[in-house]
Formats: C-alpha cells, structure tokens, sequence
C-alpha cells in the first residue's frame, strides 16, 4: 500500500515539474511579438497574461529625451527566473516591445 501512494505521489510532482518546465520567455516568443498585434494575440503566446506595470507618466527613450507615455499605453510584464519580455499596448495593440536577461 505504502508503494502505491509513493508512486502515486512521485506522478503528481512530476506531472507538476513538466508544467512548469514550459518557458515562453524566450527569443522565438519574443520575434512572435509583433506591432500592431492584439494583446489577446501576445497573451496566446506567452501562454497567459503577463503582469501590468505603471508607471510615472514619463519615460526616456533610446535617445535619452523624456517624454510623456500618456495616451492610453499600458505595459505588460512576462519573468521567467532573470528573464523578461515587456509589451507596451496602446488602443489594444502592440506599440513596442523589449526584452532583457537574455
């Protein structure tokens, strides 16, 4: 009896181990993530939804200048372990995205 339940036991934390063995952060989800996609579209990729980030109302770009990130943007947020992809969506598509950690 005290068999059967070590290998019941032994299937369920593998079972558990290969769900979460799927890493969706990584550089093919990432060149999947396209401009102009609907977030329901990056949400089918990465596998679920990612984390909403705020933010200040200004951001630096790459040439160093501030400029406000009102109208409507929103960023999402996928981690896997030091990796992360960010998505910003504006008026429910992808306006840019990024990634870091790999």
């Amino acid at each position: 009896m005290k068999t059967v339940r070590y290998f019941q036991a032994a299937i369920l934390a593998a079972a558990f181990t290969m769900a979460g063995c799927e890493d969706k952060v990584n550089e093919t989800s990432f060149a999947a993530i396209q401009p102009g996609m609907a977030l329901h579209e990056v949400e089918s990729i990465m596998g679920g939804k990612g984390e909403m980030e705020t933010s200040s109302g200004v951001s630096i770009g790459a040439s160093g200048l501030a400029s406000s990130s009102g109208g409507g943007q929103t960023v999402y947020v996928w981690k896997q372990n030091k990796k992360m992809i960010t998505v910003t969506i504006a008026g429910g598509k992808v306006l840019d995205r990024g990634k870091s950690g790999f």
